[in-house]
């Protein structure tokens, strides 16, 4: 990620790592967790590492056979007694798209009150925290240091494991892999990515790209039940990610991967409950036979279905399985009951209860846990004194009135047009939506991060007639010369946010730029890494001394198309 002056030299002193952790909590049942692996890890001729690692107050690591790759942990190194009758309650806590909400703000609990609070369920008995994905990308705070300061806050708080997200892979797949390797010690998520395979020569291949995330990951709690979580992320989203940045891995078919992988579960790992932890709507996964009986293990696929992606709270039920997800940010924290009946071998669904922990603030969780652990205060503290002078420079005073996603994209496309314009002959410039609108008096660094939090950059290209009516005419798009229409007529030079210009399929067809097949180039006027569309705009609010209207930027307005 391309980092402005005085980024990297404020980095240099200062190490997220080297956090003085607080004394470790008085009655310390912690919940924690993993994510980190060595290279010999991945080596399936080696035998499987020995239960030896401590995660929290979880014991156990990384579990590989012929099949599978996955995490096994067990509240205790001794064995656990399985009760033969009676009932084991089960507590999930779950959260989606967090999107590196770093600072509390509008409802949004923020990274010191959710990670707090994840700390003191996680040190309940028979406790899991599940992360459905979208967890880093985001805000400055978390994108300055590609999600570090959210995964040790994660990982101390206790979170059991986490499923990769589309907007995980917003940095490539190294920074992926790092980001998801961040200990605390022995302690670290594991992460899940079950449907992440190999991709090359136009074919999808057949193994599992372990680096990025398991397959699966088992928890034997205090009371003996044994549960399996699978970590999947929906198929289709392949096309919600930079092409560039996964040419050659490919998501299969994720209602496939947890049948299959359920089947395994039970039969193989004899997992009494089954959880699918999915950055895939909940809605998208009803109707799909997840709650349906599996013949190979003669039970339900799934006994809980966790869901994301779409940033809003659901929840249905289908044969007596609940599939729920939670708002984004942030601002609400699931928690979902199950009871597991030891007689029956099965999961007592009278028992089943979704409830919702949001509108929480800082007085509220202190007066319900006033003994909490100051640790995860101080780092976030610490971490938000180093970034805060960068999130608060003020960009600009003169934008005015309320600028939504669609006017904000049209200031973009003006910014861009008027960069490119300086060293390269075009007729429009063109962007998707900014991810959310600003009003107010002073436009800081930090609300530009909020609204353009990605690295896009600019792709040069010759787009033909049929694009020019297509795609600009239905998107944002930005002309100097108001008679320049885009009709069926001609070519027309564009400059264009490279996820739009190089957005492909399923099939890795270039679908909205289709021209991108016939070659392009990524626009760079400086010496060194190419500008990101969101320097751009920085670079365009700070020198103009125009006033920015916000009705100004509609698709009424001459220079602006769609």
């Amino acid at each position: 990620m391309k980092k402005r002056f005085l980024l990297l030299s404020l980095l240099s002193v200062f190490s997220l790592t080297s956090c003085a952790f607080l004394d470790f909590i008085k009655n310390v049942v912690n919940n924690s967790e993993p994510s980190g692996e060595t290279k010999q890890e991945e080596n399936h001729d080696k035998e499987p590492p020995k239960i030896k690692t401590k995660v929290g107050e979880f014991y156990g690591g990384l579990s590989v056979d012929d099949k599978y790759t996955g995490y096994e942990f067990s509240k205790s190194t001794n064995v656990i007694h399985r009760p033969t009758t009676g009932g084991g309650d089960i507590k999930i806590y779950a959260f989606n798209d967090f999107h590196g909400a770093v600072q509390a703000s509008n409802g949004k609990a923020g990274l010191k009150l959710l990670g707090c609070l994840l700390k003191e369920v996680s040190m309940q008995e028979n406790t899991l925290i599940i992360d459905q994905g979208d967890t880093w990308q985001g805000s400055l705070e978390s994108n300055y240091e590609y999600g570090a300061i959210v995964q040790d806050v994660f990982n101390y708080a206790g979170v059991s494991c986490r499923t990769v997200g589309n907007h995980d892979f917003d940095w490539g797949l190294s920074r992926l892999e790092s980001t998801n390797n961040r200990k605390n010690g022995d302690d670290y998520i594991p992460t899940l990515a079950a449907n992440v395979y190999d991709y090359s020569n136009g074919k999808v291949g057949s193994t599992q790209q372990s680096q990025y995330g398991k397959e699966y990951a088992t928890f034997i709690l205090d009371n003996g039940v044994k549960v399996g979580v699978i970590g999947v992320i929906g198929d289709s989203q392949i096309t919600t990610i930079c092409s560039q940045l996964v040419s050659n891995i490919a998501f299969t078919n994720h209602i496939v991967k947890i049948q299959e992988l359920s089947d395994y579960l039970r039969i193989e790992k004899q997992c009494d409950v089954i959880i699918a932890s999915a950055h895939e709507g909940s809605s998208e996964l009803l109707n799909q036979q997840l709650s349906a009986g599996s013949p190979k293990s003669g039970k339900r696929y799934v006994d809980l279905v966790l869901g994301g992606h779409k940033h809003s709270r659901r929840e249905d039920t289908e044969n007596d399985v609940k599939f729920v997800q939670w708002d984004a940010n942030g601002a609400s924290l699931g928690k979902v009951e199950l009871r597991y009946n030891f007689k029956d071998n099965s999961v007592d669904d009278r028992f089943t209860d979704v409830s919702t922990i949001n509108g929480w603030n800082w007085d509220l969780f202190v007066m319900n846990y006033p003994s909490y652990d100051r640790t995860i205060v101080q780092m976030v503290d610490d971490y938000i004194a180093m970034t805060s002078p960068i999130a608060q420079e003020v960009v600009s005073t003169k934008l005015t009135g309320e600028f939504n996603t669609s006017s904000f994209a049209r200031v973009m496309t003006e910014a861009i047009y008027d960069r490119v314009s300086q060293t390269y002959n075009l007729d429009f410039a063109c962007c998707n939506y900014s991810r959310e609108g600003f009003s107010g008096s002073s436009f800081t660094y930090g609300d530009l991060y909020t609204c353009f939090p990605f690295d896009n950059q600019i792709i040069l290209m010759d787009v033909s007639s049929y694009v020019g009516c297509n795609y600009i005419k239905w998107n944002f798009g930005y002309r100097e010369d108001t008679t320049l229409q885009p009709d069926y007529g001609g070519t027309y030079k564009c400059a264009i946010v490279d996820y739009v210009a190089l957005h492909q399929n399923q099939y890795r067809e270039f679908d909205d730029f289709p021209d991108a097949a016939n070659g392009y180039q990524v626009f760079n006027d400086t010496d060194g890494e190419p500008p990101t569309y969101r320097d751009i705009l920085y670079s365009y609010l700070k020198k103009t001394s125009k006033t920015f209207v916000a009705s100004d930027y509609s698709s009424a307005t001459g220079h602006f198309v769609g």
